[in-house]
């Protein structure tokens, strides 16, 4: 396939919608036939022939610049459609690695560009996966929100986050979600889970009861309800992972979790990481340090899975009354906690969450 100016110069124009610098795009031959200054048109360019020649992206400094005819500082991308190489995307500047992933991103788009031209619809799930991943990363740069406006990503449209996790590879569903609720965005994270972003944050229930019939069994689901513009979204997804996580761990027995379910549980597990949070932590270690078999932490999470019920307790250990009063003071006397004690007792609780989520030992 050959690259026609008209369609350079809509790849041209869309670029400089959003980058500062002049933007070229080549043909095959590496002659200009799309440009941010008219005068560049039609004239070879030394480091798109370079490209062409190597068939991988070129970065210039302004000393390499001056070497090659026709070149400027800057990089210079090769644009392929179907594995053919067809053009050659250069985008001008001082600084060519700062340059580089707004152009990788524009190259995605140009290739998309390219690939709707040739009559073929382009695979939106592969063409923007890179993108999304960018763009959800926490501290994404305010520009890629541009660059997924470019690609009709609508990434303004608010969106709640849903995690799921089957039983086997779901390879396909990525596709079929996306399907199923226009502007969603779906990305595979691991090989049995997928992040799927959904506008309207409508309950996830009835979607979930069409899985099975396309062949995929829900292991487990975590939903964030909150509806956020992409700038939220990665703060969003690690409540939904750490949703997950807790889950697993606390109730095992829900196959679809919302965060109204944990939500406690949840909130510490992001935090477990900050330093701030080690003032939680330090009784219990020195609980467990001084529990050389484990009675006394067994005690304590029978006391609040009994909601601290001094009978239910008692009986769910097999000891009687004076017996559980006998360790609770125990925990008390080496953590400077009282678990009978509400206040005291909250602070037991969250800092053995947190002991529990496996954090203090792999810090260890």
């Amino acid at each position: 396939m050959e690259l026609s100016q008209t369609l350079a110069q809509e790849i041209v124009e869309r670029a400089m919608r959003i980058l500062p610098g002049n933007v070229n795009v080549m043909d095959a031959a590496g002659l200009i036939i799309g440009s941010g200054d008219p005068a560049r048109l039609f004239t070879r360019h030394a480091g798109a022939r370079q490209v062409i020649a190597e068939g991988r992206a070129v970065a210039l400094d302004a000393t390499a610049a001056a070497r090659l005819a026709g070149a400027q500082a800057g990089i210079n991308l090769p644009l392929y459609r179907q594995g053919e190489l067809v053009g050659v995307l250069g985008v001008t500047g001082e600084d060519a690695e700062q340059l580089r992933l707004p152009a990788e991103l524009l190259r995605l788009t140009a290739e998309m560009l390219i690939e709707q031209a040739a009559g073929r619809q382009p695979d939106a799930a592969l063409m923007t996966a890179p993108l999304l991943r960018q763009l959800l990363a926490p501290g994404a740069a305010p520009e890629l929100g541009r660059h997924a406006s470019l690609l009709g990503l609508k990434p303004d449209v608010p969106r709640d986050v849903l995690l799921l996790e089957f039983a086997t590879p779901a390879p396909t569903f990525g596709d079929w979600a996306q399907r199923r609720v226009a502007d969603s965005w779906c990305l595979p994270r691991e090989e049995r889970q997928w992040l799927w972003y959904r506008p309207g944050a409508e309950a996830p229930q009835a979607l979930l009861d069409e899985l099975p019939a396309q062949g995929w069994a829900l292991q487990r689901s975590a939903w964030i309800p909150v509806t956020q513009p992409w700038t939220g979204l990665a703060e969003a997804t690690r409540w939904a992972l750490d949703l997950l996580t807790v889950a697993k761990r606390l109730r095992p027995d829900l196959v679809r979790v919302t965060l109204a379910d944990l939500r406690l549980p949840t909130w510490l597990q992001g935090q477990a990481e900050r330093p701030e949070s080690a003032w939680l932590l330090e009784p219990l270690l020195r609980l467990r340090q001084a529990d050389r078999d484990g009675q006394l932490l067994a005690t304590l999470r029978r006391w609040f899975a009994e909601d601290a019920s001094p009978q239910a307790c008692a009986a769910a250990l097999g000891l009687h009354r004076n017996g559980l009063r006998h360790r609770l003071e125990r925990i008390q006397a080496l953590t400077g906690r009282d678990p009978r004690r509400f206040a005291e007792a909250t602070e037991l609780y969250c800092g053995l969450l947190l002991l529990d989520s496996g954090w203090a030992d792999s810090q260890s």
